[in-house]
């Protein structure tokens, strides 16, 4: 006899419907996406690549996140960029603060070659260009106490070492960290990462590390607690104090003088956030509660460290030190590379084999990195990134005089970003505005991301080479599209 399913009952039918619906909305399909390139104004070779990636790629990589239908990159140099079709853009992104010296450095590429044809890689082994390369980036660190590295190979690399040596190290189980941070997309580092649309996609099962404690991050320009700096006595500070001041939050416990905390990890500038720019006494503050309970301070810094925003890590703006600190991205203009780098106590509190994956170390990056680290002392890269973003600020000045859809940038170096509004007044994020501004800029041969807690802040990370005039070409088709998008969506004084 056939036996026939079980009839599931209503309210697990509306439990079942309910999960099929939420995962729905995140999902898109090949059909969308195809149509997306069918109706983009690219030309016909990159519509042609597109095609083929979309045939045998999955589709859950980020280019058809970043943009509705991303540019095809063909070739690149310096801070400008071609597609397939031949079609030039000014480089307002620099593949997320990657190609710092520019594309294809004549330099770094000829270090590279070199080492390709003397060793590319053998089972994390130490070598010579690694040593060098270790003890370059360690004179990077401004900071006057014995100092170690840990080389890995991406940024949430990086980030899963301060999280595993932290808690070592103290034999504390939490990790502090900030709504909105972006500390990497593995299984530890997500646990960190608060952005809502990649942790959707771990559903049904979340990232498992339950010792993460966040707490809000001082967006000035939007402040959670509803205060305006710099009348603000740094409330978002007093807010985290305040959460040290009792037991029942399962940081800290006053009666039997036990502090729970291993660390804050933090992003010092918040970049994927939008490159929001914290004021200094918030990281002095934050510092203060990490000294006054043993916690150890993490300054995540893989976007923003490397003299980025004007100083060689972001937390000098501040004059906090930091016990450890994570850098990546910019670290070999275009290699996967990253570090782990602090105290000297702290990396070597633990024993071999603490961290390894097979390409940690990996020869070629650090002979990438080794001459970008020579380029940087002998051309002065800071000190040219902190005058240009003079110059970038004062444009950027000059678009919020001019356009009311502006309503807040942010700059220091070359690490800026503007916020889009509907009404200064009111501050009413431009959501499909922004998303206007992105596509027509794309359209014009500028590029850039857009991000924010609302979506509506463009985000610019040039390359540290790029020249006054290609600023002023970037700023000048800035201006043309947002004349149109608050003609378009009637945005006024």
């Amino acid at each position: 006899m056939s036996k026939t399913a079980p009839t599931k009952d209503p309210q697990s039918r509306a439990f079942e419907s309910r999960i099929l619906g939420e995962r729905e909305k995140l999902k898109s399909s090949l059909e969308k996406l195809e149509q997306r390139v069918e109706q983009s104004t690219l030309g016909p070779k990159s519509k042609a690549i597109l095609r083929q990636t979309l045939e045998h790629e999955s589709i859950g990589h980020l280019s058809f996140g970043l943009f509705p239908c991303p540019p095809v990159v063909d070739r690149a140099k310096g801070a400008k960029m071609w597609d397939a079709d031949g079609k030039e853009y000014i480089d307002f992104h620099s593949g997320f603060s990657v190609n710092v010296l520019g594309h294809c450095h004549p330099e770094v590429n000829e270090a590279v070659k070199v080492q390709l044809d003397k060793l590319q890689q053998f089972a994390e082994l130490p070598c010579q260009v690694r040593a060098e390369f270790s003890e370059k980036f360690l004179g990077l660190l401004p900071w006057d106490y014995p100092k170690k590295c840990q080389i890995t190979v991406t940024g949430g690399e990086a980030v899963e070492v301060a999280m595993k040596v932290s808690r070592w190290y103290t034999g504390k189980p939490i990790i502090m960290t900030q709504y909105g941070d972006y500390h990497g997309r593995t299984a530890g580092a997500m646990a960190l990462t608060s952005k809502a649309s990649m942790l959707a996609y771990h559903y049904p099962v979340l990232p498992g590390d339950s010792g993460i404690f966040r707490f809000h991050f001082a967006y000035c320009y939007r402040c959670p607690f509803g205060y305006s700096y710099p009348g603000c006595d740094i409330q978002c500070v007093k807010a985290v104090e305040y959460l040290f001041e009792s037991k029942e939050t399962w940081l800290n416990n006053p009666g039997a003088g036990i502090t729970n905390v291993a660390a804050m990890i933090i992003e010092p500038f918040q970049s994927s956030a939008g490159y929001i720019i914290s004021p200094p006494e918030y990281l002095q503050g934050l510092k203060a509660i990490c000294d006054r309970y043993g916690i150890l301070f993490v300054s995540d810094e893989v976007q923003s460290g490397m003299g980025r925003t004007g100083k060689t890590w972001a937390i000098e703006h501040s004059g906090v030190t930091p016990d450890l600190i994570t850098a990546a991205k910019s670290l070999s203009n275009g290699l996967p590379i990253s570090v782990c780098a602090g105290r000297k106590e702290i990396l070597d509190s633990w024993g071999p084999t603490a961290h390894s994956t097979t390409y940690c170390g990996y020869p070629v990056a650090c002979a990438g990195g080794l001459k970008v680290l020579e380029i940087f002392e002998r051309d002065k890269i800071v000190e040219g990134v902190a005058k240009k973003g003079e110059y970038l600020a004062e444009g950027l000045r000059s678009l919020q005089r001019s356009h009311p859809i502006v309503g807040h940038f942010d700059c220091k170096g070359l690490y800026a970003a503007i916020e889009l509004v509907r009404d200064r007044r009111t501050k009413a994020p431009a959501g499909p505005e922004t998303g206007y501004v992105l596509t027509s800029c794309l359209d014009e041969g500028l590029i850039f991301i857009a991000s924010g807690y609302f979506y509506n802040r463009l985000a610019f990370a040039p390359p540290f080479v790029i020249s006054k005039d290609e600023i002023d070409h970037g700023l000048a088709i800035l201006d043309r599209v947002l004349s149109r998008a608050e003609q378009k969506f009637d945005i006024k004084p």
